[in-house]
């Protein structure tokens, strides 16, 4: 009898492939539950039901904005000016539409938006100008 221990080489370990792909896919699964989507942000509107329902509209205040200036009343007017000569209007709370001509920069623009803010404009609308052919 040959009592002698006999040595064995380790095995390498195996690792089955499909207990791999269970575990991936249930961690899969598990973070697709547990995830929260980002919610779409909606706005809510309060449409008046009929048009009997709808408050009378002020006249606007109409500003030309030009390559040669600002315009109001086809009066030249200034940026420093608008708190000043339409500051009854304004006060009102008339809505402004500024009518942009084709070749002013966007800078001028928003200067123009930025000094009605300044002056408590409350609705500005721009437009396009229509100039002639």
């Amino acid at each position: 009898m040959n009592f002698a221990q006999q040595t064995r080489k380790p095995s390498a370990a195996k690792i089955g492939l499909t207990p791999l792909i269970d575990v991936v896919f249930i961690l899969l699964l598990f973070f697709m539950l547990t995830s929260t989507f980002s919610q779409r942000k909606t706005l809510d509107l309060a449409v008046p039901a009929t048009a009997a329902d709808l408050a009378p509209v002020d006249e606007p205040v109409i500003l030309e904005l030009k390559t040669s200036g600002l315009f109001h009343e086809d009066a030249p007017l200034a940026l420093h000016e608008i708190g000043t000569r339409l500051e009854a209007r304004l006060a009102k709370g008339d809505p402004v539409v500024i009518k942009v001509a084709p070749g002013v920069p966007l800078e001028t623009s928003v200067a123009v938006m930025d000094a009605l803010k300044a002056s408590n404009a409350r609705a500005i609308v721009l437009q396009g100008l229509e100039t002639a052919p």
